[in-house]
């Protein structure tokens, strides 16, 4: 008769561990749906930006200049996705979220230098690098 008590906790015991082993991976596959979710939040603001700031420089009216508020909401935008994502361009490996990333500093950096010349920049490459971003979200 002991055997039988013994044999319900083992058996629960087997149970619990088993069940802790299917949690993980669901577990972690939640904390990557919720990093995708943020990157492409993230990502669905930059690409706003973009936009925002192709209108302003493409309104002759305005000065070059004016575009400086959207380049500061990129960067911030940029600094914030880096965060999440743990994308950070100085650290090693590659990722394509990582890649866009630095596409993005590249491009918004060259676009600073036009405005700081006093130049109407040409926003091609961030389009492009936006749209990058963007796309590697969607893959994770």
């Amino acid at each position: 008769m002991a055997s039988r008590h013994h044999r319900p906790r083992r058996t629960t015991a087997v149970a619990a561990l088993a069940a802790a082993a299917l949690a993980l991976p669901a577990v972690t596959s939640c904390s990557q749906a919720r990093a995708a979710a943020d990157c492409g939040a993230l990502a669905k603001d930059v690409q706003r930006d973009v936009q925002d700031l192709r209108r302003t420089i493409a309104d002759d009216s305005k000065d070059p200049q004016s575009g400086q508020e959207f380049i500061d909401k990129i960067n911030r935008d940029l600094g914030e996705l880096t965060r999440r994502t743990g994308a950070d361009t100085d650290s090693d490996g590659e990722s394509p979220v990582k890649d866009a990333i630095g596409a993005l500093t590249a491009a918004v950096d060259d676009i600073q230098d036009s405005v700081g010349d006093g130049e109407r920049p040409d926003v091609t490459a961030l389009t492009k690098a936006a749209g990058s971003l963007t796309a590697a979200c969607i893959k994770g």
